[in-house]
């Protein structure tokens, strides 16, 4: 089904209304996402406190969703459903409340952690924006 002007509008709410969520999160942590122990668990990943598990679910949530729109409208482009222009636009507003994200986890000191965690979904959420096929 070809996304429209207005279901669009509706997927973008979505993610401000999901981003908000995300940077209430963010702002009740403290600035460090380790357990207190700062220590390594057996499987040589750091231990994150449960609000810090449950913020990255969060995030992850929101790139899952953000990819799945993307990879759509890069289809419906393919097929000639979509205009260029339009996708484009439509990319941007996606990239701009995600770079919001991850600008705000910016704060935390642990920032090996975040990365190690969303640099594979950070990397294939790039590759869709850089694509100009």
């Amino acid at each position: 089904m070809v996304q429209t002007d207005e279901n669009f509008q509706l997927i973008l709410k979505t993610f401000e209304i999901n981003k908000k969520t995300i940077l209430d999160e963010i702002k009740k942590l403290q600035y460090n996402l380790r357990t207190e122990t700062r220590s390594r668990s057996r499987s040589g990943s750091y231990k994150l406190t449960r609000r810090a598990k449950d913020l990255f679910k969060l995030v992850q949530a929101q790139i899952d969703s953000a990819m799945a729109v993307m990879v759509e409208l890069r289809d419906q482009e393919l097929l000639g459903l979509i205009p260029h222009t339009t996708v484009n636009r439509r990319l941007q507003s996606i990239q701009k409340i995600m770079n919001k994200i991850f600008d705000a986890l910016d704060k935390f000191d642990d920032q090996e952690i975040i990365q190690e965690h969303f640099q594979f979904h950070i990397q294939k959420m790039n590759d869709v924006l850089d694509d100009e096929s």
